[in-house]
């Protein structure tokens, strides 16, 4: 049975960004009968970003390529190195990912990108990556840069992640009880309506092509 991680970094536990994240589930389950599915909300997990204590590159040590912080993340990092598949989604603040999603990809790439030559990555195996990101930014306005970087990393230790992308994102259940001048709610709204179909479609498609990936694999 393939392993499945997801990893979501809203504090949003049903929010766009969640559903997106869904959708690239159920484009595996869709292809896969049997597949185990373990989901992590970072906002209900103590830890912290990378400490930069580098027991993870000691020299015959017995955490050579293993962060060696002990909280709620240790778990979640040994579940991802056993896995045949990793779902990173998060929204966009302040054009990046959130601190949350940061601190993890900190300590999951870091232990696991060695010092020796050419970098080598001391993951167990090469799997499939999945990036999914929600923004109230429009397509244009979108933080690509810091997509990049983050996936310049996940793609050196796993393999180049699959990116998918929910634009202009309905952010407020209820617009009447915020001050919002900057967003037209109708406008928001006919987008959403439209294109995070859309945006589902995608994300659910990319899913199935995971899976047939994991399958011939």
């Amino acid at each position: 049975m393939k392993k499945v991680i997801v990893i979501n970094g809203s504090p949003r536990c049903n929010g766009n960004t969640r559903r997106m994240a869904d959708s690239v589930v159920a484009g595996i389950q869709a292809v896969l009968s049997e597949v185990d599915v373990k989901w992590y909300d970072l906002y209900g997990l103590r830890y912290s970003g990378c400490r930069s204590c580098f027991a993870c590159k000691a020299k015959n040590g017995r955490s050579y390529g293993r962060c060696v912080i002990d909280d709620d993340l240790s778990a979640v990092l040994d579940q991802i190195a056993e896995a045949d598949c990793l779902i990173v989604a998060s929204p966009v603040y302040l054009m990046d990912v959130s601190g949350q999603t940061r601190s993890f990809v900190e300590r999951l790439c870091f232990s696991l990108g060695s010092y020796e030559k050419g970098y080598r990555s001391l993951a167990k195996k090469r799997m499939p990556v999945v990036t999914v990101y929600t923004m109230n930014a429009l397509p244009e306005m979108a933080p690509y840069g810091a997509f990049d970087n983050i996936e310049y990393f996940l793609g050196h230790i796993f393999s180049p992640p699959r990116r998918v992308c929910a634009f202009n994102t309905y952010q407020f259940r209820d617009y009447t009880r915020y001050v919002v001048e900057t967003f037209s709610e109708p406008e928001k709204a006919c987008w959403r309506d439209v294109h995070f179909k859309e945006n589902l479609q995608s994300a659910f498609d990319t899913g199935k092509d995971i899976a047939c990936q994991l399958r011939e694999g």
